[in-house]
């Protein structure tokens, strides 16, 4: 018999096999457990007490598996919670029972690919008789679908907030819970990133009880997939059920022999991806029987072709089911059986819930939003939508409806869904904001008071010390500009700066610059800095400025663990308009925009200085007939030395000619030059020019035109 021992890991060793297979990080399970046990001894001293237990029954042959008798099937009532937040992770409940079903198959040998199994291990993989069956009463005694569906942006799942993440589970001692969520983020960072597939705790690592005992699972490996996917699901089971990987309790596959405790499973370096031709290995065995051999294709290793548990592995799995341990033994009982239901047939009633397709529940006075109901838990029949403070609704009866929100303020919308078996409501609030700007035209900022700006606003997002604040470290122009000061700033902090509300639709041509410095504090570090415009009163937002930490970075503070503090060189230009994203805006009344700032997302935090200053609205009037036949052109453009002014006169006509920057001052003395009917040229100087954007603004008859030129 092998012996099963808690190896301590080492995070790093494993990283580097992470970024090499396809940005994936098939389980978790044995980080999350380290962190638990850094931060309570006494769940490592549990969990080992836990580890003896189950050494003794393998070691007394104490399971139903080993005896001549057929063994009891054991069936797990499971519950899922879909955590979501409308997007594609508020997966199908078909997709979640598809994705059981296949668990089921693999624990019962019957899956499709089974005759692909090396014929050395064919016969170690038998019909466990553990079974997982949707739950179909909650603790409550309510009826339930066994898949619930929570809008909770903890979706984005935080690691090293496991426990507190846990709201939603149902006693752990009477049902198997499984949160499916959008994505996993690490305690650590990961080098080369990549997507954390699932994870969960070995028995004993919890209290008996806790509701973080349960397992947590990225929605994209649900389906899909050859093998399925769906078999890592089956991986964190077996974690959940006591087995550990091939290789032992590490997550470092590929490094050295490991041993994982079952008889029947050989010693191995584990594989991570892959599936090699040849299953053998130069592990040195302690079962003779497995002399060479290297089980790839198990369930609980990370090659590519998982296909099946050892005998051994179901014996100590099913020895997990009868253990008091974590309370396992209660789950299979048939008193917990007739309390959760597992066997009803009887349909439920629904459980409201709705979201509006863009994720938003903002919007201007006098624009509409589209809802969409996500009900759970039974078949819906009839839908009625009502909604306060004078919305109008365009189909009170459908699944899907789009709601305008005439008047300023909160309105209340609510879902009704019903079926046969009964109905429930679903409220969520709308805030309608009068979508009026507030920013003059043209306007200009450079901070140059002591406080914050009018009509400019801060958002704390985090609730920390630290957010943008106007400081006379440094400026691009004056004694004052905006300041993020990431040196004293957590990591995935989140912090804003809301600039006035602006007028696109009257000032067609217009033009939003602004001037930064930044500085990284690291080249690993990933600040996230984004200029973002809504036309919807802030409800949905779209970037105009989204540069890497990296590019920002170049050409202004570089890397540097000193606190930035900028000279006049260090100052970096950016147009707003010269994004794609731009010309989204360019016809609506009201657009806010925001300075979006995040922390050295998912790393260690902590970084250098961002500043901002000098930041222009600066709008001209649109292009009509008479200028498209003047055909105005200034080039090249961008331009280093010299651009070159050419129209189309059609008679002799005295013109005039200004210059000027994104703030309306005059860069040239203004020049008047007659010009005779046709195609006409001027050349002009621009070389003493500092680097930015300008405009040229010519007189002819009457009418001016503005051209934007870049000088480099």
């Amino acid at each position: 018999m092998k012996k099963n021992t808690f190896l301590s890991i080492l995070l790093m060793g494993m990283m580097v096999l992470y970024s090499q297979h396809d940005k994936k990080i098939p389980c978790y399970t044995y980080e999350a457990m380290e962190e638990l046990f850094s931060k309570d001894p006494e769940a490592k001293k549990r969990y080992e007490a836990a580890q003896k237990e189950y050494l003794e029954m393998l070691r007394n042959g104490n399971s139903q598996t080993q005896k001549t008798s057929a063994p009891p099937v054991y069936t797990v009532p499971v519950v899922f919670h879909v955590l979501h937040l409308g997007g594609p992770e508020n997966v199908s409940d078909q997709v979640i029972i598809n994705a059981l079903a296949q668990v089921n198959k693999d624990f019962a040998r019957t899956s499709s690919d089974t005759n692909l199994i090396t014929p050395f291990f064919k016969p170690y993989y038998v019909n466990s008789e553990i079974v997982f069956m949707l739950a179909k009463r909650d603790p409550n005694g309510n009826c339930t679908s066994g898949i619930n569906h929570y809008y909770d942006s903890k979706t984005n799942w935080s690691q090293s907030s496991h426990a507190s993440n846990c709201v939603y589970t149902w006693d752990p001692t009477k049902y198997l819970n499984i949160y499916i969520v959008n994505q996993i983020i690490p305690s650590t960072t990961v080098t080369g990133g990549g997507i954390i597939v699932g994870y969960t705790f070995k028995p004993g690592a919890w209290p008996t009880g806790s509701p973080a005992d349960c397992i947590v699972y990225n929605y994209q490996y649900l389906s899909g997939g050859s093998p399925p996917n769906a078999r890592m699901l089956s991986h964190e089971i077996g974690h959940w059920l006591n087995l550990s990987h091939t290789w032992g309790n590490t997550n470092n596959p590929g490094v050295s022999c490991g041993d994982d405790g079952i008889i029947d499973t050989p010693v191995t370096k584990g594989e991570f991806g892959g599936c090699p031709s040849s299953l053998t290995t130069a592990c040195t065995q302690t079962n003779p029987a497995m002399a060479g051999k290297n089980n790839v294709e198990n369930i609980m290793n990370y090659s590519d072709c998982p296909r099946m548990f050892t005998q051994g592995q179901t014996t100590a799995m099913r020895n997990a089911l009868q253990s008091s341990v974590a309370g396992r033994n209660n789950l299979v009982t048939a008193s917990n059986h007739t309390f959760t239901a597992i066997n009803s047939t009887t349909p439920c009633p629904p459980i409201a819930d709705f979201v509006s397709v863009n994720n938003s529940y903002t919007v201007c006075s006098n624009q509409a939003i589209q809802f969409k109901d996500i009900s759970y838990n039974g078949t819906v029949t009839s839908w009625q939508w009502a909604a306060t403070n004078g919305a109008t609704i365009s189909a009170p009866n459908a699944s899907v409806t789009n709601i305008t929100f005439m008047n300023v303020g909160t309105s209340v919308v609510s879902l009704t869904v019903s079926n046969a078996q009964g109905s429930s409501v679903k409220t969520r609030t709308v805030l309608a904001i009068n979508g009026v700007a507030t920013a003059p035209t043209p306007f200009s900022e450079s901070f140059e008071s002591a406080n914050t700006p009018p009509n400019w606003s801060v958002q704390n997002m985090n609730s920390g010390s630290v957010t943008w604040q106007v400081t006379s470290l440094a400026a691009s122009h004056g004694n004052v500009s905006f300041l993020m000061d990431g040196t004293s700033s957590p990591a995935n902090h989140i912090d804003i700066l809301n600039m006035p509300s602006m007028d696109f639709l009257s000032n067609s041509g217009a033009f939003l610059t602004f001037k930064y410095a930044y500085a990284r504090a690291s080249t690993n570090n990933n600040d996230k800095f984004r200029v973002q415009l809504s036309n919807d009163c802030g409800g949905t937002w779209q970037d105009v400025f989204a540069l890497s930490a990296a590019q920002m970075a170049s050409g202004s503070g570089g890397v540097t663990s000193i606190p930035f503090i900028p000279n006049s060189n260090q100052w970096k230009f950016y147009d707003c308009s010269a994004h794609p994203n731009f010309a989204n805006f360019i016809n609506s009344p009201c657009v806010y925009a925001r300075f979006w700032f995040k922390e050295d997302e998912n790393g260690s935090g902590f970084g250098n200085r961002l500043y901002i200053d000098e930041v222009n609205f600066t709008a001209f009037t649109g292009i009509n007939k008479f200028t498209q036949e003047v055909a105005l052109r200034v080039f090249p453009n961008p331009a280093t030395n010299q651009i070159s002014i050419k129209m189309n006169l059609g008679e002799p006509q005295n013109i005039s000619i200004n210059t000027s920057d994104v703030s309306g001052k005059q860069v040239f003395s203004p020049v008047n030059v007659v010009f005779n009917g046709g195609e006409q040229e001027y050349l002009m100087d621009i070389s003493k020019l500092e680097k930015g954007i300008y405009f040229i603004t010519i007189e002819y008859k009457g009418v001016k035109m503005v051209r934007k030129f870049v000088k480099e």
